[in-house]
């Protein structure tokens, strides 16, 4: 899958890229880390995944921009009793019966958005610039923790969550946001049989 920004991008937000190949490896390292935040692909293409079936009418997919839905298979057996509404699948009858073991849902759709958001780009973009600066400074690890440093007296403050390595990881907040703005919608208001 290609990166959410490009070479080009970096340098259109004036990022100086000094190793064009580590700031390939980090772009596509951070795009995977922004795709799976948001819990969808985000560029546009025809995907394919599984789903667990619901007792329900409603079948959300995992991706809030989908164009079209090519192909339904429940338990590999291809249906037709299907509408596409948004970016949920309905049917008259359940996607998996009552009191039994959930049914997989197959369904190739094609989704996505093209071009991708320029603000995506952007956060790739930051996020790989910070990358960048990292390894000029060390590399991950070599300043974990540091909240601050004062030359008179030679002092040093740690942070105590210790918890970020890596400065081009992405924050829970920055997840949680991916994910509500691309992922499936998840919460359902009534019940719909």
């Amino acid at each position: 899958m290609t990166a959410l920004a490009t070479l080009q991008d970096l340098r259109k937000y004036g990022i100086d890229v000094p190793d064009n190949t580590v700031a390939l490896s980090l772009l596509d390292s951070v795009s995977a880390a922004v795709r799976d935040a948001a819990g969808c692909p985000i560029t546009m293409g025809e995907w394919t995944v599984d789903l667990p079936g619901e007792q329900s009418r409603k079948l959300d997919l995992p991706c809030r921009a989908v164009r079209a839905v090519s192909k339904v298979l429940v338990d590999g057996r291809p249906i037709e009793d299907w509408r596409l509404f948004g970016s949920s699948l309905y049917r008259a009858e359940p996607w998996s019966p009552f009191g039994g073991i959930p049914s997989t849902v197959t369904v190739t759709f094609q989704g996505g958005w093209d071009p991708v958001p320029e603000d995506i780009v952007r956060l790739v973009c930051s996020y790989v610039a910070a990358g960048l600066h990292q390894l000029a400074d060390g590399g991950p690890g070599a300043h974990s923790g540091i909240a601050y440093e004062r030359l008179d007296d030679a002092q040093v403050g740690y942070t105590h969550d210790g918890t970020q390595i890596d400065a081009a990881e992405l924050p829970e907040a920055t997840r949680r946001s991916l994910r509500n703005r691309f992922g499936a919608n998840v919460s359902s208001i009534g019940v719909f049989r």
